[in-house]
């Protein structure tokens, strides 16, 4: 049989473990400012930059039908290049 202390303990754990998992804890908070969004973005557009830098597009041809004529066109052998890549946000 059970001890009235060890009900007691019993009784305090369940509301304790209740309490947090029932809670309304967010757990993570965290505050954005305008420097720190543009530092992001800032590294973000670098990560890109980086990662499309030398890829390959695809080839394509084709003709096109416009008000001047017809146009034939060919692209082979095309490479992404980043000269600079910069970012600017602007807030209302």
């Amino acid at each position: 049989m059970m001890s009235t202390v060890g009900l007691l303990c019993l009784l305090l754990c369940c509301c304790w473990y209740v309490d947090e998992t029932l809670g309304t804890n967010p757990g993570l908070k965290i505050r954005l400012s305008q420097p720190g969004l543009n530092y992001a973005a800032r590294v973000a557009v670098q990560r890109l930059a980086a990662k499309v830098q030398g890829a390959s597009l695809p080839d394509k041809s084709g003709e096109s039908h416009t008000p001047v004529g017809k146009v034939k066109y060919e692209v082979k052998n095309m490479k992404v290049g980043v000269e600079c890549a910069q970012v600017l946000i602007i807030m209302p």
